[in-house]
């Protein structure tokens, strides 16, 4: 008993800074509050939000847009790059760092320097179109592609980490399980298909599970480049709540946001593990 004597200290910590929020945001979620008075008024922001919010589902639209652009491209793009890494080659480390640099800048420096790769007169990207005599484009103002240009800077920083933890996988891969099939003659697409692969479920899992999570709550690079906009083309949950509770003040509508999300979220989770089971 005297042993966990010790774990009070962190156990307060963690109460004090995770649970208690959680709680009190529960509570607002359930009142009226905007800054001044907090009247209960029960489940009404929910069936608002759920039943005659239109911005909600669209945001929730948006939401499940941007995540399956970004892990669409992230997962098969960083098990390509990781495949690759973990062969030997000359430069090898070199490749590795290089691949690597996007994943430790700041969220908020990838948004502003996308922001300036997109600006349509300035920028360098429609330089490059002009130069092979192509229109250039409206990046973050068109409405049709502004989502796309957004989850773009979400794949370019987040790959390498995609990279990095299916390489640490294939590390620890049994090697002589791949060397007993290619002696009975499988094709590398197939040690590739019925050996890596299966052997790497519980890797893609973990992979996918960090960047689902990351995609739902990402906000730095999309607040900074399109504020949710051009109207909501690219206004996902998390800037929803932003803005409702931090721009418009209304609190209990932003918590309740704020709880649907971590509903959504545990929902996906779940899914994601049922699936790959």
């Amino acid at each position: 008993m005297k042993h966990y004597i010790y774990l009070f200290p962190t156990l307060i910590f963690m109460i004090a800074l995770s649970i208690y929020p959680l709680a009190y945001l529960w509570y607002i979620s359930f009142t009226d509050f905007s800054g001044g008075s907090i009247n209960f008024i029960g489940l009404e922001n929910y069936a608002y939000l759920i039943l005659k919010d239109p911005v909600f589902l669209t945001s929730l639209q948006n939401t499940m847009l941007y995540i399956a652009l970004s892990l669409g491209v992230e997962i098969p793009l960083g098990l390509g790059l990781a495949l690759l890494l973990n062969r030997k080659f000359r430069g090898k480390s070199v490749f590795l760092i290089i691949i690597m640099i996007p994943m430790i800048i700041p969220p908020v420096v990838a948004g502003l320097t996308f922001r300036m790769l997109y600006d349509p007169t300035l920028g360098i990207l429609n330089y490059l179109l002009s130069v092979f005599g192509l229109r250039g484009m409206n990046w973050l103002s068109d409405p049709q592609i502004a989502m796309l240009s957004v989850a773009l800077i979400d794949i370019w920083q987040w790959t390498p980490f995609v990279t990095l933890v299916m390489l640490a996988g294939l590390q620890y891969l049994p090697l002589d399980v791949m060397e007993a099939a290619i002696i009975d003659g499988a094709s590398s697409f197939q040690v590739l298909r019925y050996i890596t692969l299966p052997l790497l479920k519980r890797i893609f899992a973990l992979a996918i599970l960090f960047r689902l999570v990351d995609s739902i709550k990402a906000f730095e690079t999309i607040f900074l480049t399109t504020r949710g906009g051009p109207g909501y083309a690219t206004q996902t949950l998390n800037i929803y709540t932003f803005l409702t509770s931090f721009t418009y003040f209304h609190f209990g509508v932003g918590a309740a946001l704020a709880i649907l999300m971590v509903i959504i979220t545990t929902f996906l989770v779940l899914l994601l593990f049922r699936i790959l089971r």
